[in-house]
């Protein structure tokens, strides 16, 4: 407000007065004071009029000249309900503020409860005045949009290679197109030493996740809890790493663990990659029935989406051959070639697969082996689960 009347900020209000003082020098000084006194009172007017007509919106016409106590007197009530804003429209701007001004406002919320409480106190204050009015009308207007927004959907499809030594490989992966609901995993071939398909793990752990989804009462799908109860109910030995993703109110919900992961991709460009949860270099976090890790060290986040998005869920058969710009770049290629879902996830399974074979290609495997000490170029061969999501608006 104060840079909109520059005048206010020299304190003194009453400047705005001195042309109609100053033609008063003739009268007696009992005048001087009574006009003065009037000039000031009607400045003070106008400076409340011009506050108030600066937080209304621009479509409200107000008087803007006259000082009858009457206009006064209506000014401060228009003043008094600016101040005090309904908690309706406090609860709706908390929401533009908390869900929209950034993608992963809800991973920050939750990252950072005291921030979150700081910017909730503030909105229930007077200070929420000093927003510039063109603020307010954005938030207004983003607001408007959010909520004429129509449902989402996923529709997605899926690619797997597994390595080339392993029959079934020991990856696994499960889509729950009703549900809206992926998932991936990757069975730690560690277990192998020890005799033991880890792919046993991975796809019975995927089974039983698929299982818990359908269980669940209809948009109810907690990504968490799916998790868990795949992790409680699953009986093969070995090890796996897992991502769970679902989608629900504009949200894509995830749960972690392990080297899985994913990446939301839009307008070209990633939006998000999720980190990889590793012990130390090629030791992921895994799920197991006896020690390891468990659900609850997984990472979770909710990521907002809009139509038009792309989410890929793989394995690090694909992050470890792939960087993020070749993946956008054969995204991108798909979609210029109207492919569905299945197919972007192939070409990028099979692109993922040639760079395993290419012993002098950089690849994010090199780079990681470098960071470790070790000399190595080249990809890394590896079973290849790849599940492409593309998120439009739902259908009437």
């Amino acid at each position: 407000m104060k840079e909109e009347n520059p005048e206010h900020q020299n304190g003194d209000p009453s400047a705005s007065s001195s042309s109609s003082s100053s033609s008063s020098t003739a009268r007696s000084p009992e005048f001087l004071t009574e006009t003065k006194d009037q000039s000031s009172a009607t400045s003070r007017e106008k400076c409340r009029r011009q506050h108030t007509v600066a937080m209304k919106e621009d479509n409200v016409e107000y008087p803007s000249n006259g000082s009858s106590s009457s206009s006064t007197a209506q000014d401060l009530k228009l003043l008094t309900e600016t101040e005090e804003p309904s908690s309706t429209c406090k609860e709706q701007c908390r929401h533009h503020l908390i869900d929209y001004s950034s993608q992963d406002a809800i991973a920050m919320k939750e990252d950072s409860p005291e921030d979150h409480n700081d910017d909730s106190a503030s909105l229930s204050t007077p200070q929420d005045l000093e927003l510039p009015t063109e603020t307010q009308e954005q938030m207004c207007r983003s607001h408007e949009a959010v909520g004429k927004r129509r449902p989402l959907k996923m529709k997605a499809g899926s690619y797997y290679i597994p390595h080339m030594r392993k029959l079934k490989g020991e990856d696994a992966h499960f889509i729950c197109e009703r549900e809206q609901v992926v998932g991936v995993a990757d069975g730690v071939g560690g277990w192998a030493k020890l005799g033991i398909d880890a792919g046993e793990y991975a796809r019975e752990l995927m089974s039983r996740a698929e299982q818990a989804v359908r269980a669940s009462p209809e948009g109810c799908v907690d990504p968490f809890q799916v998790l868990a109860t795949a992790h409680a109910r699953t009986n093969a030995l070995g090890a796996s790493t897992a991502c769970i993703m679902a989608l629900k109110d504009q949200y894509i919900h995830t749960v972690n663990i392990g080297d899985s992961g994913f990446l939301v991709v839009r307008d070209n460009a990633v939006l998000h990659h999720s980190p990889a949860q590793q012990s130390g270099f090629n030791t992921p976090y895994q799920l197991q029935n006896s020690g390891g890790e468990t659900p609850n060290d997984a990472e979770i986040k909710s990521i907002g989406v809009e139509p038009g998005d792309i989410i890929v869920a793989a394995t690090d058969g694909v992050f470890d051959n792939l960087f993020d710009r070749e993946v956008v770049r054969l995204i991108k290629s798909g979609l210029a070639l109207n492919l569905s879902a299945e197919r972007i996830a192939n070409l990028i399974a099979d692109e993922a697969q040639r760079n395993s074979f290419r012993r002098m290609k950089e690849t994010p495997f090199s780079i990681a082996c470098r960071k470790a000490g070790k000399r190595r170029k080249g990809g890394k061969k590896d079973d290849i689960t790849v599940v492409v999501m593309c998120i439009i608006e739902a259908d009437d």
